[in-house]
């Protein structure tokens, strides 16, 4: 048996979802036995991955029985995360996982990230350790937030922070040029606007600018579309409030994002918060969110840099 790492090529994609699909579906019934069984993903949702870092998705392919395992690369300026792996049941503990992830980790040096690292379940032993030998160190959990939209109710405009939709405004690169100065504040280095356009391009949702007395102050990009068939649901990809601004901008990005999610019909609003992040997570729990779910954040090289700004980074390296 021979296995090989090569770049994903487009005719790769059923392939890929299919690995994905049981891959995944084996983990959470062995796990998770109590959550249902895992769809496959959506072609827009492996083509997004594909368009976004096309020469850092990886596949692992078996010389008799084609592709064995994947893993996608993610660039946001100079921060990079790998994700999501996937590998056949059968393949794993051989080091198939191992190479995809070397190759990704190597691929996001080479494009000058700084900032390096990935998001695995942090009660899966086996993910852990493989992880941690191939040099990765614990960050700290992110909590995902959820909360039931059924009884929603839209909010009152706000009295202050002026909130534009992406899609409706007649700026849009004046707007992504201040998404860009809102990441680049948080983090030196860190681009978001390339999520931002990957939403739009593949619709799966929106993503809300707030300004004060005209200027960029935060954002907020929706998912209302999942990756995944059948899943049905919103999530915050990544909402950002620059140093200053205090909770007010904060909490009306969350309330405008709720309502964006209500009007796609989507029952509930995930919303991913690092640890450190106590304002952000208090603000959530008055809001009526409850603990959902928690991801490890690891790292292979510098930091997520959440804890060093008085602003907001809200965010998930998970695919």
């Amino acid at each position: 048996m021979k296995v090989v790492i090569r770049k994903m090529r487009v005719e790769d994609i059923e392939d890929v979802k299919r690995v994905d699909a049981v891959a995944w579906d084996e983990l959470v019934k062995r796990v998770y036995p109590e959550v249902p069984r895992m769809t496959s993903r959506t072609d827009e949702g492996i083509l997004s991955y594909l368009h976004s870092d096309p020469d850092g998705a990886m596949v692992a392919v078996d010389e008799r029985a084609g592709v064995v395992g994947s893993c996608f690369s993610h660039v946001w300026g100079k921060t990079g995360w790998v994700g999501p792996l996937s590998v056949l049941t059968s393949y794993q503990g051989m080091g198939v996982g191992k190479e995809l992830l070397k190759s990704s980790l190597k691929y996001l040096d080479e494009k000058g990230c700084s900032d390096i690292g990935l998001e695995t379940y942090p009660d899966i032993p086996v993910s852990i350790g493989m992880y941690l030998k191939a040099g990765l160190r614990p960050e700290g959990l992110v909590v995902v937030f959820g909360k039931d939209l059924a009884s929603h109710e839209p909010a009152a405009p706000p009295a202050t922070v002026s909130i534009e939709k992406l899609s409706t405004t007649s700026s849009e690169q004046r707007l992504l040029a201040g998404i860009k100065v809102v990441s680049n504040t948080l983090n030196p280095g860190l681009d978001y606007s390339g999520e931002v356009i990957l939403t739009k391009k593949f619709s799966f949702g929106d993503t809300l600018v707030a300004r004060l007395e005209g200027k960029v102050c935060g954002f907020c990009t929706v998912h209302t579309v999942m990756r995944r068939v059948d899943m049905v649901g919103s999530a915050v990809r990544c909402l950002c409030v620059t140093p200053g601004h205090g909770e007010a901008v904060l909490e009306e990005l969350v309330s405008a994002s709720e309502d964006l999610a209500a009007e796609s019909g989507a029952p509930e609003m995930l919303i991913p918060v690092h640890g450190t992040r106590r304002r952000a997570i208090d603000m959530l729990m008055s809001r009526g969110y409850v603990v959902t779910q928690t991801l490890e954040r690891m790292m292979w090289m510098g930091g997520s840099g959440l804890t060093s700004s008085t602003g907001e980074n809200l965010c998930s390296w998970s695919g």
